[in-house]
């Protein structure tokens, strides 16, 4: 066993070896010394990272080679400093003793730009984040600025996350600060203050949007920390590194492998790419940026020169500008150096891009490696039919993806099936006409739906979608976020059923919806039906688009027909904050909604709106432009899917019927934005809305819209379609009033970014008054004021939000209604009378004024999520129940429910609360099983109560052999029943918890009673195996303390991975209380890949327990035997007071399986095992061994089955187990 050890960490050892000279992949090693680039170049990128310690002479004096080549550049051309600009912390204030060491390091960085005529910008790394973390980083920011004397020099600005510059017309620079992704935003109050994006999901959305939006261009996209290493944040290692782990101070060989390991698989600190928060970064970035292929990634962190490719990701380090770390060339088309030195990237008009890296060797500076980084494929023209017949016959999908067995149309549904293969006369478009000639623009980045936009020649944009929609891409976006999965699933099962899926909305509807729209004074787009044939105007988009049906829609935008500016969501959520002069138009709002709900439009989420900017005496009025009504009239049959379609997550997703089924439910998307656009409206306006929606969309116009289908489609389906509208329209108020009430039971209010003034009057009858001024010089101004009622309202969040604000809480009635007052930056005065059902929440950190806080209950805390305004928080309860079956071979087959209960308030780590009941009936003995799981988070993140309760009936338990070590196997003789335990159960502990990331901590008390069954034919019931007052009922009391540490890069399909846990408990006998059991385990593992290839992985978990007193019951001991430990025998196999095991595995990835069920990897494993227990007075020398293998499948990084047989003495056992984790 020691030997296999040995070998697996010199084998570690070998291959996360690193090194500090030039390293080359086997594709590379001859590279081309002379440029490739044919064409001219139009701009040039000098690349250094982590210079923040050019105080040093040598340092300073190597960066001459650099400033001598930025003397010689154009003014085409950008210096990047890519972070760690002054180590070891940042910019200190200016009364601190480093500030002029700090300033020197700055100074003599920028110094290399004297004789520079092009650009420079600094963006941030981790050590800039080291000095007061924004304040630090603002302060480095001002200091640039004012020594280059250019605003743009230091980027993003404002501690911001990202920032775009259009370089010219071919090319994008994206500047993303990553510290700010990974950084403890509670430990930073003000995070995001002067930032549009306030949440980490709104910065990957704003990075997939710039990538869309520059998709015909190249961009560079510049991060501090790189996305893939091969240096020691990549968890490779030199030799020297081995033997000093600790910055050259102590030679500790081996022990200093060992420190490595733990670095390289545990990810215990966010700067290393194993850790959670750092791999989460780089799997959503990467898996963005893959399928494209006019995208480099450059970053320095690792202090070396690197160039890596992975897929589609074009990885360039250069982060040795004043410090060096050795690295390694590990694929083929790989690069590595290990001292100083600077990369050079130049972009060519074609679209080119070659990277050359230099080292800063005074005594021989020279050329590295030099690698074409981007190439542009030569493409061969096509010859397209420059002119078509008007009409053509066309479908959306072929008849064979249409034909189903009446068995599947009984299980998922017919759907609107049969329209999307029937054939429709539709004309044929050519762009070079339409409009006199439009040229193509960009792909669009829906999830669902393929679009392409168009441009006329007098600027007007309109957009062709596709009506055959995508499933992988929606697989993509959806459930793949951090994977890159288009080409794995690209004609699978599930890609074939999520097309089959997307047949429950009509595809023609659209066409009906825009005329209602316009009867009621709803802006909309306009969609026409066209067959596009593939032609010479979609250019390179041919390969994409053309020669099936799209809808031809105007893109709102603002024109000189139309002067109002239109933007989106988010930006409006931004600006109705940011000043009281932006209003929406509620009664505008309330009219698109009402219209959603009358013709079964469920999917209105934010990205499904634009809003059209109208000023009015000096405000700016929003009015809605809904987008995209492809879910209109959906139709969700079929027993499985109905069924399917009743789980939280899919609740919403109502079919088009006579009435809407659950009105609270059918508007779950939309639910955070009608709290938002719709605060000041009553009962008494919705109603309104409605009933001029009744009164103004008559029978008439309903079917004169439905004649815009095909007239192929205008059958008995439309008419059916017709009279269900006819239905709801007469029901429009019922379901104004109910969906008005269900938005007043839980109300969000918010002042503006400047000083308002927040009164709560609580008024008799149970109700409560707030009112919202704004305090100008001029005096206070009413912004709004609204009288809620108890009968209705549970609960009101008022977000007074940035500046100085005051809150004022009056009125001597009571109140039912609970009222969060949450203050926001800047110093806020609270004066409360009344502090009844009032809770308070603002920043330790800042100061504050409380005038007279009474009794309210105040919460001082610098929770981020506690104390930003987010629309999106708001959410639903939700109930779930699912059956639950099970099997052992004592009470044969169960079944029962488990019931879910989610509640969703204002304290979210990530829900409010969580309760599960399950419940189990025993067909074999009539035995039942009852259990209780409630989890219970707290404001402080990661910290949850829970309780856990549980009673059963008399049911198996677990295996008994006997005490000892060298029990013998009873099975064969009496059968597998005959070392079977029953007890009955019962127990109790409510526990206090914390979880986050890697490490999880938990403390709890237990109570529990445990009556073993005296059953017959049975090894226990025996005389003298065990005490004969075992099976009395036993009452216990304890507590228990325990501590995880457990990571990996994937728990599904690991390559990398470590897991540390100790559990420390005691348990005391209740009915004598000198019976008492304190008790000990640990265990300790690792896994990591040996080949450079990552497909064979070896892993090893150890562990030992140890009970500390004798007074102990046979089902309290250490048992070895099962699916973790000893795999070649039964469960409990073997019973001791202490107890060890080791556990090994070699895992080799053999490949992948596209196209079928779904795609799943593969691969095979062996495994040893060897364990023992120990007793008192029991003398042996015995250890158990077991052996085995198997194999196992990787459905995406999702879950992993394995299949395995493993033999010991006592036989062998066949396993079949979930995931590949410890």
């Amino acid at each position: 066993m020691k030997n296999i050890y040995y070998f697996f960490l010199i084998s570690l050892t070998t291959i996360s070896c690193s090194v500090q000279q030039a390293d080359y992949g086997k594709n590379v090693k001859n590279f081309e010394k002379i440029s490739t680039i044919k064409d001219s170049i139009i701009h040039t990128f000098y690349l250094v990272g982590d210079a923040g310690n050019l105080d040093q002479d040598e340092a300073f004096h190597n960066m001459n080679i650099l400033k001598d080549s930025l003397s010689k550049a154009s003014e085409n051309s950008t210096l990047i400093f890519l972070g760690d600009n002054i180590y070891p912390a940042g910019m200190p204030k200016k009364e601190d003793k480093e500030r002029g060491l700090a300033e020197k390091k700055m100074d003599n960085q920028i110094s290399l730009s004297n004789q520079f005529k092009g650009k420079t910008i600094f963006i941030p790394g981790n050590h800039d984040w080291y000095n007061n973390g924004i304040k630090g980083l603002k302060r480095e920011e001002d200091y640039v600025i004012e020594k280059l004397g250019d605003k743009s020099a230091f980027a993003p600005r404002n501690g911001c996350p990202i920032e775009t510059r259009k370089i010219n017309k071919k090319l994008t620079l994206i500047l993303v600060d990553t510290e700010w992704v990974l950084a403890n935003w509670d430990k930073n109050p003000g995070i995001n203050e002067k930032c549009d994006i306030k949440t980490r999901e709104d910065f990957y959305s704003e990075f997939e949007d710039q990538l869309n939006k520059n998709q015909n261009r190249t961009i560079v996209v510049a991060t501090h920390h790189p996305l893939v290493t091969n240096g020691s944040h990549g968890g490779y290692y030199s030799w020297k590194k081995q033997v000093f782990p600790l910055e050259n101070k102590i030679p500790l060989p081996i022990l200093g492998s060992i420190i490595n390991l733990t670095r390289a698989t545990g990810g215990i600190t966010h700067q290393d790419i194993s850790n959670q928060n750092y791999k989460n970064l780089s799997d959503r970035l990467k898996t963005l940026i893959s399928g494209r292929k006019n995208v480099v990634v450059v970053s320095g962190h690792d202090h070396n020169l690197q160039y890596i490719e992975q897929g589609d990701i074009r990885q360039i380090i250069s982060g040795a500008g004043s410090k060096t770390e050795s690295a390694k060339a590990v694929k083929e088309n790989d690069f590595s150096f290990g001292k100083n030195g600077y990369a050079e990237l130049k972009i060519s008009k074609s679209g080119n891009a070659e990277v050359s890296f230099y080292n800063l060797n005074p005594e021989k500076s020279e050329l590295l490696f030099r690698k074409t980084v981007l190439g542009t494929e030569e493409k061969t023209s096509k010859d397209y039919p420059k002119n078509f017949s008007e009409y053509t016959k066309a479908s959306v999908y072929d008849s064979s993806m249409t034909k189903k067995s009446k068995l599947y149309e009984f299980l998922w549904g017919k759907h609107y099936r049969d329209y999307y293969s029937k054939k429709v006369d539709v004309k044929n478009l050519g762009l070079d006409t339409l409009f006199g000639g439009v040229k193509t623009d960009r792909a669009g980045g829906g999830h669902q739906t393929k679009s392409l936009r168009l441009e006329t020649k007098t600027g007007n944009e309109y957009v062709i979608r596709a009506l055959k929609k995508s499933g992988v891409r929606f697989l993509q976006a959806v459930a793949f976020k951090n994977q890159y999965v288009v080409d794995d699933f690209d004609g699978s099962y599930a890609d074939k059923f999520l097309l089959d899926f997307y047949t429950t909305s009509h595809p023609y509807t659209p066409l009906a919806i825009g005329e209602m729209s316009d009867k009621l004074g709803i802006r909309h787009t306009t969609p026409e039906l066209f067959y596009i044939p593939k032609q010479k105007t979609l250019k390179n988009f041919n390969e994409t688009f053309g020669d099936e049906l799209y809808y031809l829609e105007d893109r709102p935008m603002e024109t000189e027909e139309n002067p109002n500016k239109v933007i989106g969501t988010d930006e409006v959520i931004l600006n109705l904050a940011k000043d009281e002069k932006y209003k929406m138009d509620e009664k505008a709002w309330i009219k698109a909604r009402l219209f959603d709900m009358l013709i079964g439009d469920w999917d209105r989420h934010h990205d499904q709106w634009k809003f059209e900017a109208k000023k009015e005496n000096g405000d700016v009025i929003y009015s809605p432009i809904p987008k995209d009504r492809d879910q209109a009239f959906s139709k969700y049959d079929g027993l499985i899917l109905s069924l399917v379609m009743r789980i939280p997550d899919l609740r919403h997703m109502q079919g088009f019927d006579n009435k809407i089924r659950d009105i609270k439910w059918f508007n779950r998307e939309p639910y955070p934005l009608d709290l938002a656009f719709t605060k000041n409206s009553s009962e008494k306006d919705w109603l309104e809305v409605a009933d001029f929606i009744q009164n103004n969309l008559t029978e008439n116009d309903i079917r004169k819209a439905f004649e815009n289908l095909p007239k192929e489609t205008q059958d008995k389906v439309s008419e059916d379609l017709i009279q269900k509208l006819l239905i709801r329209k007469g029901d429009l108020k019922k379901y104004a009033s109910d969906y008005f009430r269900f938005l007043e039971r839980k109300v969000m209010l918010t002042g503006t970014d400047k000083k308002d003034k927040i009164i709560v009057t609580r008024l008799p009858n149970n109700e409560t008054e707030i009112k919202i001024y704004r305090l100008k010089k001029s005096g206070e101004e009413l912004e709004s004021s609204k009288i809620y009622s108890g009968k209705e309202t549970k609960e009101i969040w008022i977000y007074a939000l940035s500046d100085d604000d005051e809150f004022v809480v009056e009125g001597k009635p009571k109140s039912s209604i609970k009222v969060r007052l949450l203050g926001g930056l800047d110093e806020d005065k609270y004066t409360v009378s009344n502090a009844k059902n009032l809770r308070i929440y603002d920043y330790k950190s800042k100061k504050n004024n409380f005038e007279n806080k009474g009794k309210a209950n105040v919460t001082l805390t610098d929770d981020y999520d506690i104390n930003q305004y987010n629309y999106k928080k708001p959410k639903y309860n939700s109930t779930l129940v699912m059956p639950n079956l099970g099997f052992n071979p004592d009470d044969a087959l169960s079944f029962g429910v488990v019931g879910t209960y989610i509640v969703n308030n204002f304290v979210q780590n990530p829900f409010s609360q969580k309760h599960q009941l399950k419940a189990n009936y025993f067909t074999g003995t009539k035995g039942y099983e009852l259990a209780y799981q409630g989890i219970f988070p707290q404001l402080t993140g990661g910290w949850f109560y829970g309780l856990d309760a549980r009673v059963t009936s008399s049911h198996y338990i677990r295996n008994f052999y006997g005490i000892g070590n060298e029990t013998v196997n009873l099975n064969e003789e009496f059968g597998n029943r005959f070392t079977n335990v029953r007890a009955k159960e019962l127990g109790v502990s409510p526990s206090i918890n914390w979880e986050k990331n890697a490490v999880m901590f938990s403390a709890k008390l237990n109570y529990e009673t445990l009556k073993v069954d005296r059953t017959d034919n049975r090894y226990v019931s025996i005389p003298g195996i065990v005490n004969a007052d075992v099976f009395d009922t036993k009452q216990f009391g304890g507590a228990e303390l325990k501590f995880v540490f457990e990571n990996y890069d994937s728990k599904a399909n690991p390559k990398l991975g470590m897991k540390f846990d100790i559990t420390s408990g005691w348990k005391i006998n209740l009915e004598d209380g000198k019976r008492q059991l304190p008790y000990l385990e640990t265990g300790i593992g690792f896994m990591h890949y040996v080949t450079s290839d990552q497909k064979l992985v070896f892993s090893s978990y150890a562990k030992a327990k140890w009970l500390l007193s004798n007074d102990y019951e046979f089902y309290q001991m250490s048992t070895l035997g099962g699916n973790k430990n000893l795999r070649g025998f039964r469960f409990n196999r073997f019973y001791g007071k202490n107890s060890f095991y080791n556990s090994s595995d070699l895992r080799y990835d053999i490949g992948k399986l596209n196209n079928s069920f779904l795609p799943v990897g593969y691969g095979i494993f062996g495994g040893f095992d060897i364990g023992r227990v120990w007793n008192p007075g029991e003398i042996s020398d015995k250890w158990h061994s077991a052996y085995g293998g198997g194999v196992w499948i990787n459905m995406m990084d999702i879950v992993s089955v394995n299949a395995s047989y493993f033999q010991s003495v006592d036989g062998g056992r066949v396993m079949l187990s979930l995931g590949g984790t410890f």
